[in-house]
Formats: structure tokens, sequence, C-alpha cells
């Protein structure tokens, strides 16, 4: 089924029927139609907003990167659809209960750090596999190369476990190696997992890279990384989590799936300071449907989606040929929502009164069709068993 849009130079030319409206520059017209749109997606989301992509879920694992064009979460919940399938059930809460997690419910969150938006999720699902590599706390499992010099234990700043391995690396060739020894294990099905690994670092080196196997002649690695596996950039003085695909990883040698006792980890454009390695893991994933509203609402001529957030561009230039992507009444609320702030410039007050009538009635028309679909925050408050008896053992309520 097509795309079903309404094009610019049809808002334009249904705005000029008012003749007060008529004269006005068209660069205006649009810089209130954008100006209409941004309002209202302050307000609500509607279906055409909404898109649906699938996310790999892990167990122990909180924090994911979001869409590139990500507005807002909707939903997510599990990909299989058999009929007895236990559902996921995520709640949207705050980012402070999430983190505090007071009872044993899968939650949701929207995350914000240093201006970077990234997901929250907490899927307790104890099926999912979870196998421990290495705590990261025996220093003489480690070994120090090329840049980096010694290694020890560290039983102050660690971020799992009972402590951490500290690295010291003085920076000369450009390139700090630390190797690792650990319990062999077999994993036939590596594939469907990822490798992750806690890494402190003093300060943010050009990449990272991660390695798993048997030996320094057979592994795999991932490659440069350049972030955090939720999509966060690199920190200086904390906890980064990294994390390669085993399934996409780059093999060198041949790789053993039944005789694993190797990793390796590589700082590129590494500062001279203290670095800390601790716990190591590979863990299973669960596919689920990720709905999300995006920030896109207008889609070229053919266009088999929204690509851009507004008509006009950074540079004030715009296509009369781009279309608004969303239902007629849509487009309908848009025009009236712009007709409203451009009439204001134009002295014409009998206008005005009419216009607004026509906007209120076209709301009316769009919401009794598309009411908001954003999610509402859920959250708990603590009570006393004293307060009343609508509460569990632990003396909490759910509260919306």
């Amino acid at each position: 089924m097509a795309l079903r849009t309404t094009p610019l130079s049809v808002i334009i030319n249904r705005m000029n029927r008012w003749q007060s409206v008529y004269n006005v520059e068209e660069l205006y017209k649009v810089y209130d139609i954008d100006e209409a749109l941004r309002t209202i997606r302050r307000q609500t989301v509607f279906p055409w907003d909404i898109k649906k992509t699938t996310l790999k879920v892990f167990k122990d694992v909180l924090e994911y990167p979001v869409a590139a064009d990500h507005d807002e979460i909707i939903y997510v919940d599990n990909n299989s659809k058999g009929f007895f399938f236990e559902r996921a059930r995520f709640r949207y809460t705050s980012l402070q209960e999430f983190y505090e997690n007071p009872d044993d419910r899968n939650d949701m969150a929207e995350i914000w750090d240093s201006g970077v938006r990234y997901l929250g999720l907490r899927y307790q699902d104890l099926d999912m596999q979870n196998l421990s590599v290495n705590p990261g706390e025996d220093s003489t499992l480690f070994t120090p190369t090329d840049d980096a010099t010694a290694v020890t234990d560290d039983s102050v700043v660690y971020k799992e476990g009972n402590g951490s391995v500290r690295i010291s690396i003085t920076s000369s060739s450009g390139t700090a190696t630390i190797t690792n020894s650990c319990t062999q294990f077999s994993d036939t099905e590596y594939k469907r997992k990822y490798y992750f690994r806690w890494v402190y670092l003093d300060s943010v080196p050009t990449s990272i890279e991660l390695r798993i196997g048997n030996d320094a002649s057979n592994y795999l690695s991932s490659g440069a990384i350049t972030t955090q596996f939720s999509g966060q950039t690199l920190k200086a003085d904390d906890w980064n989590l990294v994390a390669f695909d085993l399934n996409t990883a780059t093999e060198t040698g041949t790789f053993n799936e039944t005789a694993i006792d190797y990793e390796a980890l590589i700082f590129t454009g590494a500062s001279t300071g203290e670095y800390r390695i601790n716990s190591s893991y590979l863990r299973e994933w669960t596919l689920m449907d990720y709905w999300y509203a995006s920030i896109n609402n207008i889609a070229t001529t053919g266009a088999s989606s929204a690509t851009k957030e507004y008509f006009m561009d950074n540079n004030g230039s715009y296509e009369i040929t781009d279309e608004l992507v969303g239902d007629s009444e849509w487009a309908d609320v848009l025009m009236y929502e712009a007709l409203v702030t451009t009439i204001t410039d134009v002295e014409n007050n009998k206008i005005f009164p009419v216009l607004d009538r026509k906007r209120q009635e076209a709301w009316d028309s769009l919401l009794s069709k598309y009411p908001a679909m954003d999610p509402n925050i859920i959250t708990h408050r603590w009570r006393f068993a004293s307060h009343g008896n609508n509460i569990d053992s632990d003396g909490i309520y759910l509260e919306q």
C-alpha cells in the first residue's frame, strides 16, 4: 500500500484560499507550517509517527543504542509469536526507578547522557545464557605488552565482584596490549552471543579492540571499537561496557569453539596512565520488537518512508514537492495551526476567530480518530501497611 501523504504544494494552496494569507510570501508560510509541526510534536504522538524495527536484548545489560531517527519510545516486546509464549510486558518508568529496580518487573526507560539519548531495558529472563569468561580480578592471569607495562590487583576500583586488574600504560608506540588466559570452555552456540567486557579508562583512547579465542594466532576480534555498547561515547574516569557480535566477528586463524581459553584487549592511542579491566562475558540475546516514534515527518516525492524532520532545511531551503506523512485529518490540523500563526501578521481581526474555530474542529476530529499514543511513565511509591490493604508484601503499590 502506498504511503499516505499530502504534498507541501497542496497545503500551501489550501492556505492561499484565504485572501489575507495569499499575499504572504510563500517562504513564511513554510516557516509557519514547520513551526506548527514543532508545536504539535511537543504535545502528542500519532500512529504515522511510529516505526518498528528489532533489537537484540540481553539479560543483565541495561543500556542500548536507539535507532538513528528515534524521537521517543513507544513499546518493546518479545519478537516470538507463539500462542503460549510469555510476553515481556515492559513497564515504562522513570530514570531513577529504572536503576533502583524496586521489584522484579521488566522495565524500560529513556536515558539521556551528555546530550545523547539511549534506551534502558531491564529484561529479567532467567533462561537466557550468561557465561562468565573471566571475573577480571586475578592479575597473574594477565600479560601486558607494547605500551602496557604492568598489571596489578586492585581491590578499590571495580565494577563487579571483589576487584579488578589495574594496567599501567606508558604511551610510546601508540598500542597497548593486554592478554589473559581463562578457564577453558566450549560454546557451540557462540554465534548467538555477544562478547562483553568492562573497561575503566584513565583517558579515552582512539579505539579499543576485543579478542576471544584459543591463542594469539586463533581468535575472533571486534575491530576498532569507538563507542560503548549502548552507543554512548567512551568515557574517561569511568567504567565502559564494550562488546561485539560473535556472529559477525573477524576470524584470525582457525577459531576452535570447543577450546576457548584466550582473551585480549588492545588500546590504540591510549595516553600514559592507569586503566582497569573487570569481568567479561558471553551473553545470549533474544530478538525483540522495538516500536518508537520517529523524528521524521516529511517524505520526498516517491519515497517509501519519511526521511526529513521538517519541510525547510537548516539553510532555509525547501522543496514544494515534499510530502507530509500521515492521514488527511493530520494535514488539516497542521494547516490550520499554521494559518493561525500566519494570520497574526495580517491586520484582519475577523479572520482569526473563524480560523481558530476551524482549527479546534480539526483537532477534535483528529483526536477522536487517533488518540495520542505516547506511553505514560509508571512509578512506585512506598506505603506502610497501616495506610491500606491494596499493597503487596513489600509495602509497594503501583501508581501511575
